[in-house]
């Protein structure tokens, strides 16, 4: 069985190689990384938050919760079931996530 220690090592590792092609990886990679983009995957692929948390051992979908989080297309997809009157109507946001998030101030 490998050590916490080494796992982190190897991934720094690798992650230090492989730096100059993806300049936008973090400074500092570590193994929750994978956890937490693993979760987020899974929430956004529309798995339950409950199903999400027993996956990763989480006592409590509380502390799932800060590592789920939704997409804009989530986001999106929940504003118009929660009014469906509306969604006759042409949207005034753009068709792309980057330039809607951007108009929101959401990143």
């Amino acid at each position: 069985m490998m050590s916490p220690g080494n796992v982190g090592r190897i991934i720094s590792k690798y992650a230090d190689q492989i730096r100059n092609e993806h300049p936008d990886l973090p400074d500092k990679v570590h193994p929750h990384m994978f956890r937490r983009t693993r979760a987020t995957n899974l929430y956004q692929n529309n798995i339950e938050l409950e199903l999400v948390s027993r996956m990763l051992g989480h006592a409590s979908t509380q502390t799932t919760r800060v590592y789920a989080k939704p997409s804009l297309e989530m986001l999106k997809d929940a504003m118009d079931r929660s009014n469906p009157e509306l969604n006759a109507e042409e949207p005034l946001w753009p068709d792309d996530e980057d330039e809607f998030a951007r108009i929101c101030r959401l990143r």
